[in-house]
């Protein structure tokens, strides 16, 4: 199973996250800001405040609001499926 290496936020609140084989990407929370789960993470301050939880090795934020580390590379691989194919959707 691929471990997290990597996460940086950026202020236009998205995040690079990179996988331990190396595969990494953004992904843009844009959308996710809007669902209850995320909405802690709102602030810009509380956005930054992201690390990679010490057992789970998932994505987490001071508030508690949570990615799993699975789900997350699914989507930046499906992210670049979209790409690879010049489809016309933005995930």
């Amino acid at each position: 199973m691929y471990k997290i290496a990597k996460i940086e936020p950026f202020d236009d609140f998205q995040l690079y996250v990179e996988y331990s084989d190396g595969f990494g990407g953004k992904i843009s929370f844009d959308k996710m800001l809007k669902h209850e789960d995320y909405k802690c993470i709102n602030d810009l301050v509380e956005f930054k405040k992201v690390s990679i939880d010490k057992k789970s090795k998932d994505i987490i934020w001071e508030c508690g609001a949570t990615m799993c580390k699975i789900a997350t590379r699914n989507m930046l691989e499906l992210k670049q499926e979209i790409k690879n194919l010049k489809l016309p959707i933005d995930i």
